[in-house]
């Protein structure tokens, strides 16, 4: 007899093997099916009553911040230093005026032009 049939009948005897339909009955099937639904009721309760705050709340903290931010730069707008580097065009953009990306941001991307 060949040496992996034997190890397999030695780790797997007869009616003891992990795919075997006695290991799974009707009483397993409920339990897993009650414990199924507390599980599912537990994580909607963390949801609801943990992950949808915190959410809230840190959306409020960083929008405030944000806007606050936003406000700083009205007032007190970064300097430009026209490095030669800088706004280096071989040729205008396809879109819009020509010298602007689309995500060009007139409060907080500086214009060389002015």
């Amino acid at each position: 007899m060949n040496r992996i049939a034997q190890l397999a009948r030695v780790a797997a005897p007869r009616g003891a093997r992990a795919y075997s339909s006695e290991l799974y009955t009707a009483a397993g099937y409920r339990a897993a099916k009650e414990h199924s639904k507390t599980a599912v009721e537990t994580w909607r309760k963390i949801t609801l009553y943990v992950a949808v705050p915190a959410c809230a709340i840190l959306s409020y903290v960083a929008t405030k911040e944000e806007l606050e931010h936003i406000h700083h730069l009205e007032h007190d707008p970064p300097t430009f230093v026209a490095y030669p580097y800088l706004h280096v065009r071989k040729r205008k953009f396809p879109y819009g005026d020509g010298e602007h990306t689309p995500f060009w941001n007139p409060l907080t991307n500086p214009d060389p032009a002015e």
